[in-house]
């Protein structure tokens, strides 16, 4: 199989949600770039620097992107709205089955007037 370089906030969802195991064994653990719109630019519900991605400026969160606890400053550098590539450690859909979560994760890129 080829090696996948990138893939879409929506993609990485709709791969997890159609079948939560096969996903995880074709990307689990792996670092990937993600892109999308930010949708969430602040701290996640334990208090971590996070971008959540969507497929739409205003869509629900596809993929959640943590970076690490220092790195609260290089949010600054997105807005909400704001298309961004995000790499990251892709782990698992979060239990409540509404976003992957993605460690370890960096800025990439960000464009405020194109769109994918």
């Amino acid at each position: 199989m080829k090696e996948q370089d990138d893939i879409t906030a929506k993609e990485l969802y709709d791969t997890f949600r159609a079948n939560k195991a096969e996903a995880e064994r074709e990307y689990g653990r792996r670092m990937m770039k993600i892109s999308g719109y930010a949708v969430y630019v602040g701290p996640d519900m334990f208090g971590l620097p996070c971008v959540e991605l969507s497929e739409k400026k205003e869509g629900p969160g596809r993929a959640i992107c943590l970076l690490s606890i220092g790195d609260y400053l290089k949010l600054r550098k997105i807005s909400k709205g704001d298309e961004v590539i995000m790499e990251g450690e892709i782990r698992s859909l979060y239990d409540k089955g509404q976003t992957v979560v993605v460690k370890h994760s960096r800025i990439i890129e960000r464009n405020t007037n194109s769109t994918f």
